[in-house]
Order: C-alpha cells, then sequence, then structure tokens
C-alpha cells in the first residue's frame, strides 16, 4: 500500500480549490433561483390586481441579485445596460446604465483576450458568460472574477513541473553516465595506446560524438527546467515557419524529403520566444524525417480556432507509432532511438505550455503522425485568416 504525503502548500493549493469550487457552486444556485425568480415576477405582473406581490417580487428580486457575488449586467436588443446588481457596479465603475456594453469593456478591459477571458490592467482576469432573458429580448451576462484560480493553476503546474525536474535530475545522471564512460575508455585509448593515424581519428571522432549527444541531453535539460521563463517578445506566425523553412532546408535535401508549409496572413502576431518556439517545430519535424524513410512528406497548417487560439498542425506519412508508444511519448527520458535523449518531445511540451498553449498527437501505424498545436494569437478576435500563400520545399 503507497501513502501519499501531501505538502503543506499542497494542502493549501487544495483548500483553495475547493472553496473556488464551493462558490462556483453557490453562485450557479443563485443564476438558477435568479431565473425562477424573474418567471414568477413575469407571471405575477400579468395579475393586475397583485401590485403589492408585484412590489414585493421586485424587492425580493433586487436583493437576490445584489447577493450574486458576481457581476450581473442585463443588455437590451441595441447592446444598452439596463440594470445592474451591486458586484457590476464594483467591477466594472461608473456609468453603467444606459451605456453601450461595447463602450464599458473598452473603458475597462484590455483588447487582447488571456485564453478567451477579459483582463484588466491591474491583473485581475474574469470569465464571462451569456444567457438569453427568455421573457423579452436581450441578454443576462455574468462576470466571475477568476483571477485567484488562475493564479493557483499556475502555481500548481509549477510545482508538477519541479517535481519533473527532481526525477529528470536522477534520470539525469545515469543517462549522462554511459555516453561519458564511452568517450573516456575512446579517449585513454588515444593517450595511452601506440595507434594508427587511422585509428587514432577515429577514436578522436566517436569521443567528440558522445561528448556532444551529452551536451545534447543538458541543452535539452536546461530550455525544459526554464518552465515558462522565456524572455516574450512579439512575432509573426509566418515568419516562424519562413524561418523554419530555411532551417530544414539542407536536412529536407539529404533525407529526400518534401516539406508543405500553410502560412497564413503574417498580421497574426503571436507573443512569445520566438527561438524556443523554433526549435520545438524543428524537433517535430527532425523526429519525422529521423523514423522515416525516403519520400517522407510534411504538412504544416495554420487556422484560426476558437478562444483566440491558432491551430497549427505537423502531419506527416511516415510509419506512424502504436499506442504504448503514444502514451509515454512526452514523457522526460523516453526514447525509441538507440542514441536518442529522450528530452526532445518532453522539451516540445514545455516549451508550448510556456507559451500557454498546448499539444497534443495522433499516430497510426503505417499511416503517419499528426501533432496539433494551440498557441494564443494576439489578434484572433479582430483578425479572419486570409487564404494566405503556399510554400512547399521539396528535393
Amino acid at each position: 500500500m503507497t501513502t501519499m504525503n501531501i505538502s503543506p502548500q499542497n494542502s493549501d493549493l487544495l483548500r483553495a480549490f475547493n472553496k473556488f469550487n464551493s462558490s462556483s457552486d453557490s453562485l450557479a444556485k443563485n443564476y438558477e433561483q435568479l431565473n425562477e425568480s424573474v418567471s414568477t415576477y413575469i407571471e405575477n405582473k400579468s395579475d393586475a390586481n397583485n401590485i403589492e406581490a408585484q412590489d414585493k417580487m421586485s424587492q425580493q428580486l433586487r436583493a437576490l441579485l445584489d447577493a450574486i457575488p458576481g457581476a450581473v449586467i442585463v443588455i437590451n436588443t441595441h447592446g444598452l445596460v439596463v440594470d445592474v446588481n451591486a458586484s457590476a457596479t464594483e467591477i466594472l465603475g461608473n456609468p453603467l446604465k444606459n451605456e453601450l456594453w461595447r463602450d464599458v469593456v473598452s473603458r475597462v478591459f484590455l483588447t487582447e483576450l488571456d485564453q478567451g477571458e477579459l483582463r484588466t490592467a491591474d491583473g485581475r482576469q474574469f470569465s464571462i458568460s451569456t444567457r438569453p432573458l427568455g421573457y423579452q429580448p436581450g441578454q443576462i451576462l455574468l462576470l466571475s472574477d477568476v483571477t485567484q484560480t488562475r493564479q493557483l493553476q499556475r502555481a500548481a503546474q509549477q510545482n508538477l513541473h519541479l517535481m519533473t525536474m527532481g526525477k529528470m535530475m536522477a534520470s539525469l545522471a545515469h543517462q549522462i553516465r554511459t555516453p561519458l564512460s564511452s568517450s573516456m575508455l575512446y579517449l585513454s585509448q588515444i593517450v595511452d595506446g601506440d595507434l594508427s593515424p587511422e585509428k587514432n581519428g577515429k577514436f578522436t571522432a566517436k569521443a567528440l560524438a558522445r561528448i556532444k549527444h551529452i551536451e545534447t541531453m543538458i541543452n535539452d535539460m536546461l530550455v525544459f527546467a526554464h518552465g515558462g521563463q522565456f524572455h516574450m517578445a512579439d512575432f509573426a506566425i509566418g515568419d516562424l515557419l519562413n524561418e523554419l523553412h530555411d532551417q530544414l532546408l539542407p536536412h529536407l535535401t539529404q533525407r529526400k524529403a518534401s516539406l508543405l508549409l500553410d502560412i497564413p496572413d503574417k498580421i497574426l502576431l503571436i507573443n512569445g520566444n520566438k527561438v524556443a518556439l523554433l526549435g520545438a517545430m524543428a524537433n517535430l519535424c527532425m523526429n519525422a524525417m529521423d523514423a522515416s524513410k525516403e519520400n517522407l512528406e510534411i504538412n504544416i497548417t495554420v487556422k484560426l480556432g476558437l478562444k483566440g487560439n491558432l491551430l497549427i498542425n505537423v502531419s506527416d506519412n511516415g510509419c506512424g507509432m502504436e499506442d504504448d508508444i503514444l502514451k509515454h511519448l512526452f514523457d522526460p527520458f523516453f526514447t525509441t532511438k538507440m542514441d536518442g535523449t529522450g528530452l526532445g518531445l518532453a522539451v516540445v511540451k514545455s516549451v508550448i505550455e510556456s507559451h500557454q498553449g498546448g499539444i497534443s498527437v495522433t499516430s497510426k501505424v503505417g499511416a503517419g503522425t499528426n501533432f496539433e498545436i494551440h498557441i494564443p494569437c494576439m489578434q484572433a478576435s479582430q483578425t479572419q485568416l486570409s487564404p494566405g500563400s503556399k510554400r512547399e520545399s521539396k528535393q
């Protein structure tokens, strides 16, 4: 039987998540009660002799609205705010009533979305949900402050990252031992042995190859250890794909492979680390070339997804992978190569997640592999993808 020790920090995170879940349940119940109260209010309103009951119901409805912890905003068909609760006034400030909702949003929130959620200049983050009024044209908007929840999620992700790093350090020492021992053996032969120039050159090359292998492992580990601490800047996705094409061109020529890029409009911007993302994309393509024979075709397409994300698909017509390999594909130090570091795809996943994105993979033996990456796009809410241009490199 295994006993799990929960650290005080993880215990605090657990209590905080439970508290948030409880608040969410309470908010949902209040919302349902609000809908029921509105329906009852409308039914009573049709009775001209029940003025006292109408007034009482109106007071109850107002008290219920003000008791809801989230911001409730009622807008009509023209987009004008016709009613709000106390929380909405506290969060959004005045003026509110008889103002256009889009003007309120422009005044209070930043223009870009954060994973489909609204953000304020002081760092607060809000989720938004809408419901039709039902009894007349218009909508009810509900804003919920999720700032603390997002902070807890990031903290939990960082804790998981640190735990993984601890496992990596132990595994790295074991992984380095073999190539280090090999390089020391080759070097000792060179220093102590009476070798011919041909053997001397051969052993030197092998020792250098083992040392470079160790260097690759350490570099991959350092990238993985960044864990979201990259320097970020704005750049166009089209520029990234063009640089990827140029970087891979010599390898495509050597492997007799082809690469087809579907490049969108370059005004679509990503805020991130261009070098790290370029390395991650190149890693996926190089893996496809390493695992396949000649006549490999790699396709990279970009399209606009939901919630302000760009969807990047990297697919190939290679040999594909079995399910038992797919389950561990992103695990650190898992590799099917004789001389692989086992960190390449773990680094790819870490880089994508540090850009507030995600990556998934599907594969079928004999039918190829597809990696799907989603990354927030700065202009997704204002811009639609144009048909774009297609660039093909085939050797």
